[in-house]
């Protein structure tokens, strides 16, 4: 029987089908790689278009904002800064007699209004009480806004005049609904002519240390740990305090420091008080 031969392999072949099967293993391996490196740089767009667009959606929604009020009547507390043995800022009139004043023309339009339960921080403003003392009195009785009304000062010689007031500070539980009650204050001021400081009369303003303060732009919006006015710390509602003019400028006492003054800023302070919460103001009597 014949004995048969095999062909000898052709060693150039094998060679060839080798190289063919590795380049068909690198060039798979390479486009593994290649969809790796696209989901990474989709997820990356994706991600650099939410941080994009997050601004403007803020800055819409705090444009458009409106608080969640409920039905009335609402709980309102007024704080008089100041009173009784503490003074406060000395100038052409003395801060406690201008907060005072307010104050009480204040709550007796809210009084008049059926739509308000007005809030008291101490019985009497000839009461001394501390900024605790009030705050823990204002949570008691469980308010549904707050405004704490001040008078501010320059050193002697200081032409310094204007309105401004603060809000709760960002980051705040009631920030927003307390920005927009300051926002409102602001307007009013500025609409009966008073000069709004900062931007737009509403400022932050945090406790540093040894009780030095700081006043920042309400367009600085981080989130800090340093404490703001105990007013608007301590008492669980949106809350905002207002320096309404400068006790030591003959000018701002005569528009909105005096007798008359005060029962005009009072009227500003109701009207926006109403707009918060949507009501239609009393009429002027």
């Amino acid at each position: 029987m014949p004995t048969s031969h095999r062909r000898p392999a052709n060693k150039h072949s094998k060679r060839k089908t080798h190289r063919r099967k590795a380049q068909r293993r690198i060039l798979h391996g390479l486009l593994l790689v290649f969809a790796a490196l696209m989901l990474c740089f989709g997820l990356f767009l994706w991600k650099a278009a939410l941080e994009l667009n997050a601004p403007a959606e803020s800055a819409v929604s705090a444009e458009d904002f409106r608080p969640v009020v409920g039905d009335p009547p609402y709980r309102v507390a007024v704080d008089a800064g100041h009173g009784g043995s503490d003074p406060g800022a000395r100038g052409v009139v003395e801060e406690k007699q201008v907060t005072a004043a307010t104050a009480a023309a204040l709550l007796q339009w809210l009084e008049e209004d059926s739509n308000y339960i007005p809030l008291q921080t101490r019985e009497s403003f000839d009461e001394t009480a501390t900024p605790a003392q009030r705050a823990a009195a204002a949570s008691a009785q469980s308010p549904q806004l707050l405004l704490s009304i001040h008078g501010n000062s320059a050193a002697n010689g200081s032409t310094a005049a204007g309105f401004e007031c603060y809000p709760a500070v960002p980051g705040r539980t009631w920030h927003q609904e307390s920005f927009y009650f300051a926002k409102l204050l602001a307007g009013g001021m500025q609409s009966i002519g008073a000069r709004l400081r900062g931007r737009g009369g509403v400022r932050y303003i945090y406790y540093l240390e040894n009780d030095q303060k700081q006043l920042v732009e309400n367009t600085y919006t981080q989130v800090r740990p340093e404490r703001s006015f105990t007013l608007l710390e301590d008492v669980d509602c949106p809350a905002v305090l207002a320096e309404q003019c400068f006790v030591t400028n003959d000018e701002d006492v005569e528009h909105f420091g005096s007798e008359q003054g005060c029962k005009t800023v009072a009227r500003i302070y109701y009207e926006a008080i109403c707009t918060y919460f949507g009501t239609e103001p009393l009429p002027v009597k």
